[in-house]
């Protein structure tokens, strides 16, 4: 009744309802009812009783033992229950009892089971890296960072881990679903390439087979614009990207999973942007509505601020932005323009002016912006337009890849855009280009080896659809999102200078 049975190998199979702790209500009391769970502890109250507080993901439940020799539950079985090291998997079977006040500390508290019978099937270790309760304390002090990575599997099992993988999956799934409702094509790109998908030092070089040199991707740009030149017209890809930086900074990852959009163009780059504030649109809803619970998980421990996407119809009147679809001009200061959504665009030039107030050392408005900057402005963008997300378009054409399209009248500018959550970029993208012979001049001008791109040029040698997209970093969406300190923690098992 209490025991070590053998290893479970499938040896059999018995019948019979396995229950969740989650499920379990008042309404079940006198039920007999079987479960797997582990053990977040257990302690024995005098010679007579021992409880025992199982888990099953982020649903806790009390266990009693109570001594009983007519029943089989000696003496012994308490020593034993009460011995079982935290984190051990046990099944149990009993009765659910509902108690004359709720336990405290369980997620279900408003009953508790009356164990009759309980097997160890998975023993942890008796000293543990450190304790799951500390981990899924209020700050980061009790167990730091590096500590949890280093045994990654057991701070995964903190409630808002629990829930930060959960929302890591909706984004997925959303995005998905969003796209795939837009006729978009799920593709599947090479992830060991012949040349820098980039270009740059920032890539993985491996040796391929007869002793030929590959890379690891940094992006499926090149392929997934040939693949559009292969009339899917409409694509999408969810799969690892790879970057060679040497960044020890609290955003950036040597492997991330890449969110990446193509689509042609009919007239203008803002498709492209309408169809990205349709899906984030999609997305932020969808998170709010549907994954409330697992982000209150995560702001249980770490906290969070409530994320705004949409400007307010009350702060669209008083700044007097502009609206895209009905064609009137912003008559806010830095000309800020709102779409049907009412989510917010600013160009490169305006956000600089914008910057400018508050900056010291003014910003050129074709310079590069900085990380201290784009916080700055995300700053500035709340406090002014009262939102988290915005997109800026009109970056400097000299800041962009070679294959971003120039913009048709503005010197030095691109038809180029960047999306940003809480002051930080989450996406980078452009219209294409998609003549090869301006393609050829750009990527001329910036160095590029084009026999190593060949295949790339030649696919828009015979008719090439205008097209556009963008990429997105999955773990910085959710970090950004929840408003979490560190990338590292939206990544399963991080991949970054010192990990690997």
């Amino acid at each position: 009744m209490f025991c070590t049975p053998p290893l479970v190998q499938s040896q059999g199979q018995l019948r019979g309802t396995w229950s969740c702790i989650h499920d379990l209500t008042p309404a079940d009391e006198g039920s007999e009812v079987r479960l797997r769970a582990r053990i977040s502890t257990s302690r024995a109250a005098g010679s007579k009783l021992v409880f025992v507080v199982l888990r099953q993901q982020v649903h806790t439940v009390q266990g009693v033992l109570k001594l009983d020799a007519e029943q089989g539950v000696t003496a012994e079985c308490l020593k034993w229950a009460s011995s079982l090291p935290a984190e051990s998997i046990v099944d149990l079977s009993g009765a659910v009892v509902v108690p004359s006040k709720p336990v405290t500390g369980c997620t279900n508290s408003n009953i508790e089971l009356k164990i009759a019978r309980m097997h160890l099937i998975s023993a942890s270790s008796a000293v543990l890296p450190f304790k799951v309760a500390d981990a899924a304390g209020a700050t980061d002090i009790n167990v730091q960072l590096p500590t949890r990575l280093n045994s990654r599997w057991l701070d995964m099992r903190t409630p808002a881990n629990f829930a930060v993988w959960s929302l890591q999956s909706a984004v997925c799934r959303y995005f998905r679903e969003f796209l795939q409702t837009q006729q978009f094509v799920e593709i599947h790109t090479p992830k060991i390439i012949p040349t820098a998908s980039e270009g740059g030092s920032a890539v993985f070089k491996l040796e391929y087979l007869k002793g030929k040199d590959a890379f690891l991707a940094q992006s499926p740009q090149l392929y997934k614009q040939m693949a559009l030149q292969g009339d899917l017209m409409r694509v999408f890809e969810i799969g690892p990207v790879f970057r060679a930086e040497d960044s020890n900074t609290h955003r950036h990852l040597c492997e991330f999973v890449g969110l990446d959009v193509e689509m042609e163009v009919k007239e203008h780059y803002y498709e492209v942007l309408d169809m990205a504030e349709g899906l984030f649109d999609y997305i932020f809803t969808k998170l709010r509505t549907d994954c409330a619970g697992l982000i209150q998980h995560v702001a249980a421990q770490w906290g969070h601020e409530p994320f705004v996407h949409c400007v307010s119809d009350a702060t669209v009147a008083s700044l007097k932005l502009g609206d895209i679809e009905e064609g009137t001009e912003s008559g806010d200061a830095y000309k800020a323009m709102v779409s049907k959504r009412r989510m917010l665009r600013l160009s490169y030039p305006h956000a600089v002016d914008l910057l400018n107030t508050v900056l010291e050392e003014k910003m050129d408005p074709f310079d590069d912006l900085s990380t201290t900057n784009e916080k700055i402005l995300g700053k500035l963008v709340k406090e002014r337009y009262g939102v988290d997300f915005f997109i800026l378009d009109l970056f400097p054409l000299a800041l962009r890849p070679f294959y971003t399209m120039p913009h048709a009248t503005l010197e030095g500018r691109s038809n180029s855009y960047d999306m940003f959550i809480r002051g930080e970029e989450i996406s980078s993208g452009a219209q294409r280009v998609h003549d090869p012979q301006l393609l050829l001049q750009r990527a001329t001008e910036l160095g590029r080896d084009i026999s190593q791109i060949a295949d790339y040029i030649d696919s828009f040698k015979q008719g090439a659809w205008p097209h556009g997209g963008f990429g997105v970093g999955l773990e910085r969406v959710v970090m950004l999102y929840l408003g979490l300190p560190n990338v590292r923690q939206c990544s399963l098992f991080p991949r970054d200078p010192h990990r690997n």
